[in-house]
């Protein structure tokens, strides 16, 4: 925690005492001024999850010294600013934001990090150089080039226009969110791509349907197309024609020398790896099954020496996944061996383990809505009083590894299936506001502070005055803005005296 003479906490208070500032932290140490609403989906997010809710924020982690990236629709900074610090003095980062409210407060938090390799662009990107308009929504996220409603006029100009003006040497990155114009700002780059290979992250779903015709523009040009993988960061292929998960907002799209590049740090998957278990596989699944915290208060049902031959199977390839000595695609087929077994399994002869284990599988390998599907079919035999556990199973939640359940051995189950739903079935309780989930994981042991956010932060959002939780006072490792709150700078707060 920031002590009161240090520069984070005068950056805070200098911006958050204004009315419509907000000066909050990224769990790597930057400094991001937002607004002070939570009526702004940012603010919200931040607020609620202490990051982003994409899951692609781990490429962060990617960028080293001297890089040089693109962000196409930088709005509030969420991975300019980052990027800019991680890229140090000798890269640059070219933000290209349209809208003078967002550009104004990621211009102040490129002062508050001191990022002069921060570059941010007044201009809009699409297929050539014009003036138009640009259409403002309910949030600065979803600003879109279009005539309806109130809006404001922005210069437009293309990425092929930009590579002439600024000569760039090489590009290594480059991010389009840009609200459904990504089809013309492939169009209007066709040289740019041609002459530089950077990784392209592209927004794929802006409404509420994947766009199918974004990633056919990029294969079009000779880029390959990948998507990200929840379980660790590591970029795996879409082939034409495969349908992409619903839950999936952005995709990545490279040339062959940028992914064979990228292969060899072990960063992608050029072609998955076929794989089958053998019984030194099968054992080592119930060796580092009976290895993990929580496992020792499930002794006796870890001790079992007969599984489902299937079932058996299918925790080898989850194991091989998380071994680090293999490669990556022998890892990334080991995990989709997994998937398809326990998926198949679980149509068939489906029990609270399995689903639990098909679940944390599922989020994993990137299929969101089946592991969700999972996780529905669990509450509902809670809610039958259906739930027995006899068998071997990975928890949803990965978190629970590490958590001894103690001999509330239910209790402990219960909260990693209703935590890890309540986090995975939607992008942010923006979206649903508070479930009934929540009271629920209030009351069982090992809740996290962000629990405690979502059971406030939609109610604060509709207008109730409520008192901030004392846990939320408190700064820790899984609540790192303590101060905005204890200061009473979260809208319609009210901050308990202290002596």
């Amino acid at each position: 925690m920031a002590d009161r003479g240090s520069p984070i906490r005068h950056f805070a208070i200098r911006y958050s005492r204004a009315m419509d500032e907000l000066a909050l932290k990224l769990a790597d140490g930057t400094n991001i001024l937002v607004p002070r609403s939570l009526d702004s989906l940012t603010t919200y997010v931040l607020l609620e999850q202490d990051c982003w809710f994409e899951k692609e924020t781990a490429i962060l982690s990617w960028f080293a010294p001297g890089m040089v990236a693109i962000d196409i629709g930088a709005n509030l900074g969420l991975y300019s600013l980052s990027i800019a610090r991680r890229v140090g003095p000798q890269g640059q980062v070219f933000a290209y934001e349209p809208g003078s409210e967002p550009r104004g407060f990621l211009q102040e938090s490129r002062e508050a990090n001191a990022l002069r390799n921060l570059h941010i662009l007044p201009f809009a990107l699409s297929n050539s150089r014009r003036e138009g308009r640009l259409a403002f929504s309910d949030t600065s996220e979803m600003h879109r080039l279009g005539d309806e409603g109130a809006g404001e006029t922005v210069r437009i100009t293309s990425l092929d226009e930009e590579d002439r003006a600024h000569a760039w040497p090489r590009i290594d990155f480059v991010k389009i969110d840009a609200e459904g114009e990504e089809l013309r700002i492939v169009e209007g780059g066709r040289s740019f791509f041609a002459r530089h290979s950077p990784l392209v992250m592209f927004e794929v779903k802006a409404g509420v349907e994947i766009d199918h015709a974004i990633p056919e523009a990029f294969r079009a040009i000779n880029y390959r197309v990948f998507r990200l993988l929840n379980g660790m960061p590591l970029l795996v292929p879409v082939e034409p024609g495969e349908t992409v998960n619903n839950y999936e907002l952005n995709l990545f799209a490279a040339k062959p020398d940028r992914a064979a590049s990228l292969a060899a740090e072990g960063r992608l998957v050029e072609q998955e790896t076929a794989w089958t278990p053998d019984d030194l596989a099968r054992a080592a699944a119930l060796d580092l099954l009976r290895g993990q915290v929580f496992a020792r208060a499930f002794e006796s049902l870890f001790a079992k020496r007969y599984l489902d031959s299937v079932y058996l199977d299918a925790l080898a390839g989850y194991a091989a996944w998380r071994t680090p000595r293999l490669t990556a695609a022998t890892r990334y087929g080991a995990l989709q061996f997994s998937f398809r077994k326990l998926h198949e399994l679980c149509r068939k002869a489906a029990t609270a383990a399995r689903l639990s284990t098909l679940a944390r599988v599922a989020w994993e390998a990137g299929y969101t809505s089946v592991a969700v599907e999972a996780m529905d079919s669990i509450q509902q035999m809670m809610q039958l009083g259906r739930l027995q556990l006899v068998e071997p199973f990975w928890p949803a939640n990965a978190r629970y590894d590490d958590i001894a359940p103690g001999e509330q051995n239910l209790d402990w189950f219960t909260a990693s299936i209703l935590e890890q739903f309540e986090r995975r079935s939607d992008y942010s309780a923006a979206y649903t506001g508070v479930s009934n989930r929540i009271a629920a994981l209030l009351r069982l042991p090992h809740t996290t502070a962000e629990i405690e956010r979502r059971n406030i932060l939609p109610r604060l959002k509709l207008g109730e005055c409520l008192p901030v939780p004392e846990r939320l006072l408190r700064a820790a490792p899984d609540h790192i803005n303590a101060e905005a709150w204890r200061e009473g700078l979260i809208p319609n707060t009210i901050v308990p005296a202290r002596l």
